[in-house]
């Protein structure tokens, strides 16, 4: 393919990306985001995940507000997988989160 080609191909994504690493909590293991955006993210994991697979992870917000981390708890589904050196690339598009700062017993809207 030359770089013309490539040059052509649509971008899909619906929203812009922001490179970072957060925690993220994935079926009780520890995960960490390549990139998010306000439609989804990208999670490097060692879980195997189907394509269309329901999932729930939990990103840790550590520097939120300064003291008190913040959990974003989200739902999505797998659109993306990518498996490379014994590693899972997960792109989940996120239908709904709620923010929970850590120690309290009620969501933050």
């Amino acid at each position: 393919m030359s770089a013309g080609a490539a040059a052509e191909i649509p971008e899909r994504r619906h929203a812009p990306r922001f490179a970072v690493a957060l925690p993220v909590e994935l079926q009780g293991r520890r995960a960490v985001t390549r990139d998010i955006s306000v439609t989804g993210v990208y999670i490097n994991t060692d879980i195997p995940f189907s394509l269309g697979e329901p999932v729930r992870p939990t990103l840790v917000l550590e520097y939120a507000f300064p003291g008190l981390p913040v959990r974003l708890h989200c739902q999505g589904q797998v659109v993306r997988v990518e498996r490379h050196q014994g590693n899972v690339g997960v792109a989940v598009a996120i239908t709904d989160y709620r923010m929970e700062p850590q120690g309290t017993s009620g969501p933050v809207h």
